[in-house]
């Protein structure tokens, strides 16, 4: 019976301890699907970038502008801040076009200072 007189009032103590502890473990997980939403976002579009430079009829520079257009419409702040090159490079023997996007990954959410992310896709190019 002393004891359970002592624990009396410590509810609110630990709770208010451990809904800090879990909301900042909340916001943690948050961001972290967050980045990985954007990075696989952002795959997708230079992937689908080099799949339209390594057709016979267009260039790999099409292919840029295409993920840049992907990019503008799907990622927050659009095109701002991407920077999506393009080029012909030879893997493994077999020529393919390589479309990559330079971004920032944001550490608060959309905003706040972050740092740089670069994804990168490649398509087998059909003119050779």
């Amino acid at each position: 019976m002393r004891g359970a007189a002592v624990d009396r009032g410590a509810a609110p103590a630990e709770f208010a301890m451990l809904a800090g502890l879990v909301s900042v473990l909340m916001l943690a997980v948050m961001q972290l699907a967050f980045g990985l939403h954007l990075h696989n976002t952002a795959t997708a579009h230079v992937v689908e970038g080099a799949r339209v430079g390594a057709r016979a009829d267009s260039t790999p520079a099409d292919g840029a502008r295409r993920a840049e257009e992907l990019m503008a419409s799907s990622l927050p702040g659009g095109a701002s801040g991407v920077s999506v090159t393009s080029s012909r490079t030879t893997v493994g023997g077999i020529e393919v076009v390589e479309v990559s996007a330079t971004m920032r990954l944001p550490i608060v959410g959309p905003l706040g200072p972050g740092r740089q992310m670069t994804v990168v896709g490649q398509a087998f190019a059909e003119d050779q």
